[in-house]
C-alpha cells in the first residue's frame, strides 16, 4: 500500500512538472519546461526585468565580427547594420570596414551602466545619464552659467549620415557646456576678463581696425544684423529699412540700430554708404572705430530669422530677399603669399550664383590701394595683468591701468 502511494506521488510530480516558478507570471511555459519570456522580462524563470538598451559606446572588435557564432547577431542588432551573406564573413567585413569606424549594437544600458533587474532601470556609470545611459553628463551641470547641449545642438553641421556607425554617431549622445555670455571653461565656472591690446606693442603693422561691408537688396524691405561680442553674447538689431538713409554718404539708420544693441556691445561704430555701380544693392561699410573693439571682430550675420512673416515672429516684418556681409578690412585683401586679391561680390539680386559675382578691389570701395598691415592681437588684460576669473576683473601690473590694462602710465 505504501509503495503504491509513493509511486502515485512520483508519477504525479512527473506529470505536473512545470517551468521554474511558473515563469513568474511574465512568460509562457513551452516545450521542455522552458520559459518563453514576455517583452522586457528575462531569466530562466522570467523574473528579471530588462533594462533599456542603446547603441553601445564601444565598437565591436574585429575578432567578434569574424566569429561566426556572434557576427550575424552583432550585425543584425546594430542600427544601420545588415546581415550579409554569412557564408563569406570576410566579404561582410570588407563592405563594412573601413567605411565606418565600427559597429555599435544595441546593448543594455548602452554598455555604460549596470542593470537593476528588480526595477528595470539602469544605474549609469559616472559621467553618463538618461534612458539607457545613452548620453554623457555635462561637468558640474555647467555651473548654472550655461546650457548642456549635445553635439548637434551646439553645431548643426555635426550630423550622422549612417545611423550609429559613422564618426558622428554620437551627435545626440555626447553633451557639452555652451556657456552664457561672459563665462568660459569646460564647466562654465570661470568668468571672462576684458580683452585689450598690449600697449607696449609697437603700432605700425598691428594698428589696423576692422571694416565690414553689408550688401542688401535695394527695396522697401527690412534687414537685421547680428553681432557676437568678445564675451560670446549674440545681439540682433531691430529691423532696419534698407532705403531709410537720410544723410548723404552716411547711414544713421544702420549706425543707430547697431549702437542700440544691449550691454554696449558696439559703443561706437561708423557707417558709410557706398555706391558700387549697381542700383540692385545698398552698400554700407561698417568701421569699428571704438577702442573697445580694437582688432578683428566677429563677422556680422544678416537676416538670421528664417521667416519673419509667420505668426509669432517678433517683430513681424518684410525681410529683404538678399543680404550679405563681407570682411573688407585691409588684412583681408592680401592672400597668404602677400599679394593683393580682389573681393567677389554678388551683383544680381535675382540670381545668387558664382556667375553673378564681380571682382571688386579695395580702391573701388575705398578709393585707395591697400597697404599691407595686420590686426592688433587682443588678449585678456592686454597681457599686462592677471585675470581674476571669479570677479572678471584685471589686476594690472605696475605702470598699467584701465579696464583691461590697455593703458600705460609709465614709459621706459
Amino acid at each position: 500500500m505504501k509503495l503504491t502511494v509513493l509511486l502515485v506521488c512520483i508519477f504525479a510530480a512527473a506529470t505536473y512538472a512545470a517551468c521554474p516558478n511558473g515563469c513568474s507570471g511574465h512568460g509562457t511555459c513551452g516545450s521542455s519546461d522552458a520559459c518563453s519570456c514576455y517583452k522586457s522580462w528575462s531569466g530562466g524563470d522570467c523574473s528579471l526585468r530588462s533594462c533599456p538598451k542603446g547603441p553601445s559606446w564601444s565598437t565591436v572588435s574585429l575578432d567578434e565580427l569574424k566569429d561566426d557564432r556572434t557576427s550575424t547577431w552583432l550585425i543584425g542588432s546594430t542600427p544601420g547594420g545588415y546581415a550579409a551573406d554569412t557564408s563569406n564573413l570576410q566579404t561582410s567585413f570588407t563592405e563594412l570596414y573601413p567605411k565606418v569606424p565600427g559597429l555599435r549594437p544595441y546593448v543594455q544600458c548602452s554598455g555604460r551602466g549596470t542593470c537593476d533587474h528588480a526595477t528595470g532601470q539602469c544605474k549609469c556609470f559616472a559621467g553618463y545619464e538618461g534612458l539607457g545611459c545613452r548620453r554623457t553628463t555635462c561637468p558640474n551641470g555647467c555651473s548654472g552659467h550655461g546650457r548642456c547641449l549635445n553635439n548637434y545642438e551646439s553645431n548643426s553641421l555635426y550630423k550622422s549620415f549612417n545611423s550609429a556607425n559613422d564618426q558622428q554617431w554620437d551627435q545626440k549622445s555626447t553633451q557639452q557646456c555652451v556657456c552664457d555670455r561672459g563665462f568660459t571653461g569646460y564647466d562654465c565656472s570661470s568668468r571672462l576678463c576684458p580683452l585689450g591690446v598690449d600697449p607696449t606693442v609697437s603700432c605700425g603693422e598691428t594698428s589696423e581696425i576692422d571694416r565690414q561691408l553689408v550688401r542688401v537688396t535695394n527695396d522697401a524691405g527690412y534687414f537685421t544684423l547680428s553681432f557676437q561680442d568678445v564675451f560670446g553674447g549674440v545681439f540682433t538689431t531691430r529691423p532696419i529699412k534698407t532705403n531709410a538713409c537720410s544723410t548723404a554718404g552716411k547711414c544713421n539708420e544702420v549706425q543707430f540700430a547697431l549702437m542700440e544693441l544691449p550691454n554696449m556691445a558696439l559703443p561706437s561704430i561708423e557707417v558709410d554708404k557706398k555706391n558700387l555701380g549697381t542700383t540692385d544693392f545698398q552698400n554700407f561699410v561698417l568701421t569699428f572705430s571704438s577702442p573697445l573693439t580694437n582688432g578683428k571682430q566677429n563677422t556680422l550675420t544678416c537676416n538670421n530669422v528664417h521667416d519673419s512673416t509667420v505668426q509669432g515672429a517678433s517683430p513681424m516684418y518684410v525681410k529683404s530677399p538678399v543680404c550679405h556681409v563681407y570682411d573688407v578690412g585691409i588684412p583681408e585683401w592680401f592672400n597668404a603669399a602677400g599679394s593683393v586679391q580682389p573681393a567677389k561680390l554678388h551683383t544680381n539680386k535675382a540670381s545668387q550664383t558664382a556667375t553673378t559675382t564681380k571682382d571688386f578691389t579695395h580702391k573701388t570701395i575705398f578709393g585707395v590701394d591697400p597697404v599691407k598691415s595686420s590686426y592688433p592681437k587682443s588678449a585678456p588684460c592686454a597681457n599686462k595683468g592677471l585675470c581674476d576669473a571669479a570677479t572678471a576683473t584685471c589686476k594690472c601690473a605696475n605702470g598699467h591701468y584701465g579696464e583691461s590694462c590697455e593703458k600705460q602710465s609709465t614709459f621706459y
